[in-house]
């Protein structure tokens, strides 16, 4: 029995009717000659051999082995070129047996010697007939009929016609017809036979073998053409979705290896085949790896499952199949449909992806080693295997960080003591509630299990677990084996910590970010726990990302700014790798010159240096030798101007916890400061100096930072972290209460051309004056960022009460007794009414009702957030309270005021917070009700806190402070424990713009600095120092920055001190003006400074450098009186809508006579001319009666707090005079 069949390549690319209908055999694999199978193969193979017309008419007398050379010269496939190594395998046997017939063949029936006589004819008279047809087929030449195009054959693939008028089925009809009919007739061997002559050398066994030889050399031959699918030569892959890996007969494999233990491939029918090696493929159409080598396979196989877990989605359909990457969404492959099968036509991952010939072609096993944190080598086997890891040379190493941090002892042997009866032993554990979604991973912690440590056994902490249905299990105490997992994972993430810090010598202190590493590397490395697969992928479904994986502290090159560098400095900075980004997505390096970490992703990597084996780093990297805190000011000379040593540069390490700001500053030492005298006198030795360097940490208390640990309260930053608080949830609830009942917005269709804006939750603990929970404060804010001007919103201003106006009416209420009292109102914002067409997204955590189309929020009110809310806020409040009779000032449009016949009543607005006052007790219940009808507000009773003003009252007065204010920003800068000082600034130091080393993060001066201006509203005690640091805010420097800590080290000290509006305070204005002439070392600019005085209440203040430079003395001071002439006009108006009576001039003392001249003498010179325009200001308002200017000497000048440094004695007398008292909380 002989085996013949078409090549399976044209069977899968043709589609061939008649081969799938002689595969459909069940003898397909091993047919004889004169099945219906074959004989269908061989006349449709005879139809094929259209180029067979160019061999030698003597090709019927030809060896087949002639044939097959000629026909493979000639590009066709023929007879036996493409049988499989099955086939070709069964062919042997069969012929093999007719070789070696059974010994009692001589006495065998003449039927079995009748079939083996009709086989030999039967298969020469199927040779013969196939090279006749061959050398009488003519070729087919086809137009291509432009008209019918369109159509498509469906026998021959081919445009122009309909499988009904194909002319190669014709071909193929006619010539398969002729085929039946001559082998329909008795051959004369056949008719001849009989069984009688067996011995004839016709039928020899010689004859056979010499026929059996030719068919092999005709195989032989034919499976080296290109066109042949031969097994192991074959391009074709297929895909199969019972398959459970790659799988192919070609043992060139790519990057092949050997796993410790080969699979066996057990088939459909239940026989076994083995796995010679493993490898990967990388073709031009087609790049796999983990591919097992069968040499028994016939055909090249993927499996559909092993693709699934790379993370790619497969599509079948009718057409074909596509593969898609479900990170990235693009399609990185596709197969076509044949027949029945999915031919493969390319496969490509993406440079993102965890495929092999992308992440490394000759990486180490000793490189994966170090990048996965010195993990275990069967691990990293599991992940080669898996081809995870691409190309991985094993050669032996020994690793000697592991063995320092990783060495365990000894193990025990087992207990025998094994439970031999039923209940000798019982395993219990507990079942929790049912899963609950939650917002991350649809899981609920069921049990969660810890020691008995005091830090799990808080209240707070039970009441959390108890609220989510968690079962609380704790271990007894000093028995840690009962919380043996969690032990065991501390060990773990331990030992990786202790190789990783010895295998790149860092320095101790980088322990968190080694932990860190340890944890990141852990999580993605495989896990026997598990069914070795790693965290990450049974967590999220998808392997990890390998490519991204570094050596922890080698060394980087982090690409710098632009602007932290000039054109002619490196555009990279040296740095240590310390790990992976918790947040962002970047590396985290070490950066020694700024002592900072920098979170980056243009990063280089020098895998195989490590940054403390350098010779700049390898001397200096002892924890004696290295500062944990980063250095924003290298060097800060004294207040005596000497020069201090700079902090030591040699491998400073940085704070785990600070990626970009300081979490500490050094503290200062200063000697007091006081007046020169005129003729000193020593008449005691004096005192040693104090040393003025930049102190540091302790190193035993490198690890802790106690600022406010348990006093801060936490405010989530996200929607998914607040949505897991009762609290929040509740405030977010009443959130979206109030928009709902105000009708805020309408559910609506996106109509086109039009877009949506964003919104987001904002969280903020509301507190009281003593720093206690008022409330959680949770507040849907749009994301008025995205909006277009014209399009979505127009005019934007909206007025808010003056600071100063805040200050007068506090100190008229003093004066004339009037009671204060406060009002909030509830999402103001929502009053107001929009005018134009807004649409919103939903906001998170709204539930858009179930079987409707997407909708967006169309906005009706003003959301906080919108760019013009606080306008359309103002604009119904305005209209709102004239219906009430109250009339805005207009010198303050946040002023309201009311007169009757009972007096006056007086509201002051600042956004949605407001202070009502006035004599009209009547009035101002009538205006509370009137509010409370029209919104929904909250009366706060008495003034208490405002704006972040503490007021306080009694018998005397109010008093306004802001110390809880200044305690959070001591804080927030880290210098809760340094030394106080006496004045705010240092007497005569002169701050430029070139003093000091410029910082690396302005980030936390710009806010410290933010802060204390605020803090001016009442501490005119540190006007002018801010005035001096906020000239620097561009670009500021070391020296600046120690003068903001100076500051604050001067409020630590007076925390408690405020403004105090006197009861017994007249109503009489009064101003004082002054100025310091090119007091700017930069250049060389004057600094004006006023104050106003409300009979002894200090109410109004100013610190500024003027806009030009002054060429004198008179012309800065006359400056000065000018813009303190300004402010005097609006705060005459200003006291007469609060009923102040201001008729009489208001007083001006200057201490400079020459102005004052000028003032009052209309005589103008070349020394003059330049400032008339301030000169007639000043004199028509002089002749107006409104100002009166008087001399005062320098030391009872007042302004003079605000325009330069002062002594100590000095300061704290002007102070006092300002009525600048210390308030301690009763």
């Amino acid at each position: 029995m002989l085996s013949l069949a078409l090549p399976s390549r044209h069977r899968q690319k043709s589609g061939c009717l008649r081969c799938q209908e002689a595969d459909s055999s069940p003898n397909r694999l091993a047919a004889t000659l004169g099945s219906p199978a074959t004989e269908l193969r061989s006349r449709h193979l005879c139809s094929r051999l259209k180029d067979l017309e160019k061999l030698d008419p003597t090709a019927q007398e030809s060896t087949p082995y002639d044939v097959g050379r000629a026909a493979q010269s000639s590009g066709a496939v023929i007879l036996g070129s493409s049988a499989t190594g099955l086939r070709s395998r069964h062919l042997h046997r069969r012929w093999k047996d007719l070789e070696e017939p059974d010994p009692t063949a001589q006495n065998s029936s003449s039927s079995e010697l009748g079939r083996a006589a009709t086989l030999r004819s039967k298969f020469r008279r199927r040779q013969d007939s196939i090279m006749t047809q061959s050398e009488n087929s003519k070729p087919i030449h086809r137009r291509t009929n432009q008209k019918n195009y369109h159509l498509i054959c469906a026998f021959c693939k081919h445009r122009g016609h309909t499988i009904d008028r194909c002319n190669m089925r014709a071909g193929i009809l006619q010539r398969s017809a002729a085929l039946t009919a001559s082998e329909s007739v008795p051959s004369s061997d056949a008719a001849s036979f009989d069984p009688v002559s067996l011995t004839t050398p016709t039928y020899s066994i010689a004859d056979l073998q010499a026929l059996f030889s030719q068919v092999q050399a005709l195989s032989s031959s034919a499976s080296n053409s290109a066109l042949s699918v031969t097994p192991g030569i074959s391009s074709e892959w297929f895909l199969d979705s019972a398959c459970c890996n790659h799988m192919t007969d070609n043992p060139h494999l790519t990057s092949a290896h050997t796993p410790p233990v080969l699979p066996t491939i057990t088939t459909a029918d239940g026989s076994a085949m083995t796995v010679s090696h493993v490898g990967s493929i990388s073709t031009p159409n087609l790049s796999i790896s983990d591919v097992f080598c069968v040499p028994k396979l016939h055909l090249n196989l993927l499996s559909v499952g092993q693709l699934t877990e790379l993370g790619l989605n497969l599509f079948f359909s009718s057409r074909g199949c596509l593969v898609q990457d479900s990170r990235t969404g693009q399609i990185v492959g596709s197969a076509r449909k044949v027949g029945r099968l999915f031919e493969l036509t390319s496969l490509h991952f993406p440079s993102s992806s965890v495929s092999a010939p992308v992440i490394a072609a000759s990486a180490s096993i000793e490189l994966w080693h170090s990048r996965l944190g010195h993990v275990s080598l069967p691990r990293i086997q599991t992940l080669v295997s898996r081809g995870l890891l691409g190309s991985v040379s094993s050669s032996p190493f020994d690793c000697m960080p592991c063995q320092l941090g990783k060495q365990p002892a000894l193990p025990f042997n087992n207990s025998e003591s094994i439970a031999s009866a039923t209940f000798d032993l019982i395993h219990s554990d507990v079942w929790g509630p049912s899963p609950v979604p939650t917002t991350q991973y649809s899981k609920a912690i069921k049990v969660f299990r810890s020691d008995n440590a005091r830090e799990y056994r808080q209240t707070d902490f039970s009441t959390i677990l108890k609220h989510y249905g968690t079962v609380f299990h704790t271990s007894c105490a000093g028995t840690s084996q009962q919380n043996g997992r969690a032990e065991r994972k501390l060990r773990h993430i331990l030992d990786t910590v202790r190789a990783l810090t010895n295998a790149a010598s860092t320095p101790a202190s980088f322990w968190g970010e080694a932990a860190l590493t340890a944890v990141y590397t852990i999580n993605r490395c495989p896990s026997p726990v598990i069914q070795n697969t790693t965290p990450y992928e049974r967590l999220f479904g998808t392997a990890p990302n390998y490519s991204l994986l570094k050596v922890f502290g080698c060394v980087c090159f982090v690409l710098l700014q632009p602007h932290e560098r000039t054109k002619l400095q490196p555009r990279s900075q040296l740095c240590c790798f310390l790990g992976y980004g918790l947040e962002e997505k970047g590396y985290r390096c070490y950066d020694p010159v700024a002592k900072r970490l920098r979170v980056s992703r243009h990063v280089v990597f020098w895998e195989h240096k490590m940054f403390y084996s350098l010779p700049l780093f390898s001397a200096g990297n002892s924890d004696s030798q290295v500062d944990p805190l980063p250095n924003l000011f290298p060097e800060i000379p004294s207040p005596s101007a000497e020069s201090v040593n700079p902090i030591s540069d040699e491998s400073p390490p940085v704070d785990p916890s600070s990626d970009e700001s300081p979490t500490a500053d050094p503290t200062f030492d200063e000697s007091p400061l006081s007046a020169p005298a005129a003729n000193p006198v020593n008449t005691t030795a004096p005192e040693p100096r104090r040393s003025h360097r930049v102190r540091t940490l302790p190193s035993h208390l490198r690890d802790f930072h106690c600022f406010s640990a348990f006093a801060t309260l936490h405010e989530p930053h996200t929607f998914r972290e607040a949505s897991s608080d009762p609290l929040w949830q509740q405030a977010m609830k009443e959130e979206l209460d109030a928009l709902l009942k105000t009708g805020t917005w309408d559910l609506v269709d996106l109509p086109a051309g039009k877009s949506a804006i964003g919104c987001k939750w904002v969280y903020k603990i509301k507190t009281r004056s003593d720093g206690t929970v008022d409330r959680y404060k949770a507040r849907l804010v749009a994301k008025g960022f995205t909006q277009e001007y014209g399009i979505d919103y127009e005019e934007t201003f909206a007025p808010v009460a003056r600071l100063s106006s805040v200050r007068t009416l506090i100190a008229v209420s003093a004066s004339r007794h009037w009671p204060l009292f406060q009002m909030d109102v509830k999402n103001a914002f929502l009053n107001g009414e929009l005018t134009e067409e807004v649409y919103m997204q939903l906001p998170p955590g709204f539930s858009q009702p179930p079987g409707f189309s997407p909708k967006v929020c169309r906005l009706r009110r003003a959301l906080y957030g919108l760019k013009q809310a606080p306008r359309a806020w103002f604009a119904k409040f305005s209209s709102t309270i004239s219906q009430h009779g109250f009339s805005a000032s207009s010198y303050d449009s946040a002023l309201f005021f009311r007169r009757s016949d009972h007096g006056i009543t007086l509201l002051l607005l600042y956004v949605d917070d407001m202070i009502i006052t006035g004599d009209d007790v009547q009035g101002i219940q009538d205006l509370k009700r009137f509010l409370g009808q029209h919104f929904e507000m909250k009366d706060l009773g008495p003034l208490s806190y405002f704006l972040g003003l503490e007021v306080s009252s009694s018998s005397d007065g109010y008093y306004l402070t802001q110390a809880k204010y200044t305690s959070d920003l001591i804080s927030r800068a880290g210098i809760t424990d340094s030394k106080i000082v006496d004045t705010p600034i240092e007497y005569n130091n002169r701050l430029n713009t070139h003093d000091g080393e410029p910082l690396p993060d302005a980030t936390l001066y710009r806010q410290l600095v933010g802060s204390l201006v605020y803090l001016t509203v009442t501490r005119p005690d540190i006007s002018y120092a801010v005035h001096i640091v906020s000239q620097f805010m561009a670009a500021p420097r070391s020296l600046h920055y120690a003068a903001v800590l100076r500051i604050l080290r001067y409020l630590k000290g007076t925390l408690f001190h405020g403004l105090h509006f006197s009861s017994q305070s007249s109503l009489t204005l009064q101003a004082y003006s002054d100025a310091d002439w090119a007091g700017d070392p930069t250049d060389r600019r004057s600094t004006t400074g006023y104050c106003f005085l409300l009979g002894d209440s200090l109410i109004s203040w100013r610190s500024k450098k003027q806009s030009v430079v002054a060429r004198s003395s008179t012309e800065a001071e006359y400056r000065a009186l000018a813009d303190t002439t300004a402010e005097l006009l609006w705060l005459r108006w200003l006291l007469q809508d609060l009923g102040i009576d201001c008729s009489t001039a208001v007083p001006i003392h200057c201490d400079n006579r020459s102005a004052i001249q000028i003032a009052h003498n209309d005589v103008f010179h070349e020394r003059t001319k330049h400032i008339e325009i301030d000169c007639h200001f000043v004199r028509h308002h002089l002749l107006q009666g409104t100002l009166q200017l008087r001399s005062v000497s320098s030391q009872d000048q007042l302004a003079d707090i605000f325009t330069k440094p002062m002594p100590p004695g000095r300061f704290r007398d002007l102070i006092s005079k300002l009525k600048l008292v210390s308030v301690h909380p009763t």
